[in-house]
């Protein structure tokens, strides 16, 4: 093979990768069988592609090896980057935060530097899928925005698109009859990206359950089924199959909901803990249940435990390495910062000895300043890790972490606790109309207005958006209604100075009366009650209904 075929077929390769994972994996066999005859070049980059592919099958160590000693050795800074990227994206698919954060913050630093397209593209892509994993959601769109922008490709407003709507889902800020899903979904399968294409559909898929409309997610599951099989991306079919068996079980039909709940945790990433394995545990738990089996429920609900709390610590686990890579990055500044200046007094103390005793002390108290900014960076980022910077109420991680220790001792003394979920009605109206500064402010007189009719003993959590999590203490059903109430008031008397704005709210109840001490399965039943909120008109309270038979 020549070089100038061989650089042909890597191009394609290259090109097709995820739109035709087998013509990516007949081409690398090509280029694998001529790699005595390909330039120094050409090698690398078929490590390259070896190591993207390694990733896509879920062979994260392999993967990550591959890349790194490319990243040693070659001397191509586009390869050197285009590796760095991948490697930041698999490390934080294989859980190792704090290292993918380092490396991403090296990336945006070597970002403006970067001339080739596509490598650009890849460092917006991987940034904005980051951010998105710590809930981010403002710095997801912020590059997602800019991948769309940048429009060198259609691959990169493909990937664009998708990033951007994922940062909206994630923060509760998209409807299902949002115009910005069909385009999406037209750009990715105009040019082949059928993967990106059907991750956009989970997202809808999703909305049509929460909003009850079962046939609807069913419709749009079977009818791309077989197209997600063809991108061979476990991820991606592993969460077709968990939301099948979810809504396949609230429709009533248990041998199907089973069949794919088994079928979702045997195309599972092995060894990786997801929120579709978790799903699919769920479901098979609830189908055994339902159908007398309890030894088969206690075992499947012992996986569904641990797969459930699994994904949770992972969550609060990139939240936390995102806080200390913010953390980290302050501190070497400082010390950055400490280094230079004790270089600089060195050098006057060499040139003006008489100096030398003012310099040494000079030195001394910069560095136990530097040491007293340290230890305020290490206290203010503590806080920062478990409290929400706008507002000072706690973050979600937090808030989980807290809720669940409340609820394990409720559980043992059965005592009455109810979770409401509370999201501020249009609000994207506001951010649209009058600015991000306007929507910050009506979030902290939400905020407020909702402090006011809390106890000391109750827990108060912003949980992305506009999306706020309580959970009350010794409260039932009934009562959680009234003090929802109060608030849904409070906050309707916000005055905001928007013209014909006006603030609103819906909520949603669950009590550990009707929905156990779980809180999973409360937020659960919290969010299908905050559904039906909406779909009844919005700035209103719904609980959750006690004879509701879904899991």
């Amino acid at each position: 093979m020549t070089h100038d075929a061989a650089g042909a077929l890597l191009k394609k390769a290259d090109s097709v990768k995820t739109a035709d994972p087998a013509a990516f994996s007949a081409d690398l066999q090509v280029l694998e069988a001529n790699a005595a005859g390909l330039s120094t070049y050409q090698r690398e980059y078929l490590r390259y592609l070896k190591g993207w592919r390694s990733a896509y099958e879920g062979d994260y160590q392999r993967a990550i090896t591959t890349l790194e000693s490319l990243i040693d050795e070659s001397r191509d800074v586009t390869l050197r980057f285009r590796a760095g990227a991948t490697v930041v994206n698999v490390l934080s698919i294989a859980a190792q935060y704090e290292q993918a954060f380092t490396r991403l913050s090296q990336l945006l630093e070597l970002l403006p530097q970067i001339k080739d397209e596509d490598a650009r593209e890849q460092g917006l892509t991987v940034a904005a899928f980051l951010y998105n994993q710590v809930d981010q959601h403002d710095l997801g769109l912020n590059y997602a925005q800019q991948l769309i922008e940048h429009q060198r490709t259609s691959n990169g407003v493909c990937a664009g698109e998708q990033l951007k709507l994922e940062a909206l889902y994630r923060s509760h800020r998209l409807e299902v009859d949002d115009r910005e899903l069909a385009s999406a979904i037209d750009a990715c399968t105009r040019i082949g990206e059928f993967g990106y294409a059907n991750v956009i559909r989970t997202y809808i898929a999703r909305l049509h359950l929460a909003g009850g409309r079962i046939d609807a997610a069913l419709r749009v599951l079977n009818d791309h089924y077989a197209e997600v099989q063809r991108t061979r991306y476990p991820r991606l079919i592993s969460e077709f199959d968990a939301l099948l068996a979810d809504a396949c079980f609230r429709k009533g039909d248990l041998a199907a909901a089973k069949e794919a709940g088994n079928r979702a945790v045997e195309r599972a990433v092995k060894n990786e803990v997801t929120e579709p394995l978790a799903t699919a545990y769920r479901v098979l738990y609830s189908v055994a249940k339902r159908e007398g089996d309890f030894a088969a429920a206690l075992a499947h609900y012992e996986k569904y435990a641990a797969a459930d709390k699994g994904y949770l610590d992972d969550v609060t686990a990139r939240q936390l390495a995102f806080q200390r890579a913010l953390h980290e990055a302050t501190a070497n500044k400082l010390q950055i910062e400490a280094l230079n200046k004790q270089n600089q007094l060195l050098t006057l103390q060499r040139e003006i000895n008489w100096l030398y005793i003012a310099l040494l002390i000079g030195s001394v108290s910069f560095i136990a300043y530097w040491a007293y900014k340290t230890k305020l960076s290490q206290l203010h980022f503590m806080k920062l890790s478990r409290h929400d910077g706008l507002t000072g109420i706690f973050n979600r991680p937090h808030f989980i972490d807290l809720a669940e220790r409340m609820l394990a001792e409720g559980r043992k003394t059965e005592r009455k606790l109810c979770v409401v979920l509370c999201d501020l009605d249009h609000f994207k109206t506001i951010n649209d109309r009058f600015g991000h500064a306007a929507g910050d402010a009506v979030l902290k007189q939400t905020v407020a207005a909702c402090q006011a009719h809390l106890g000391p003993t109750d827990l108060f959590g912003r949980f992305g958006g506009e999306e706020f999590g309580i959970l009350l203490a010794d409260c039932d059903l009934e009562l959680a209604q009234r003090r929802s109430e109060q608030m849904r008031l409070s906050i309707a008397r916000i005055s905001n100075g928007y013209g014909d704005y006006t603030v609103s709210a819906s909520f949603g109840v669950a009590a550990t009366a009707n929905s156990g001490y779980e809180l999973r399965e409360l937020l659960a039943d919290a969010d299908a009650a905050l559904y039906q909120a909406k779909r009844s008109g919005r700035n209103r309270v719904a609980s959750f209904e006690a004879d509701r038979t879904a899991a």
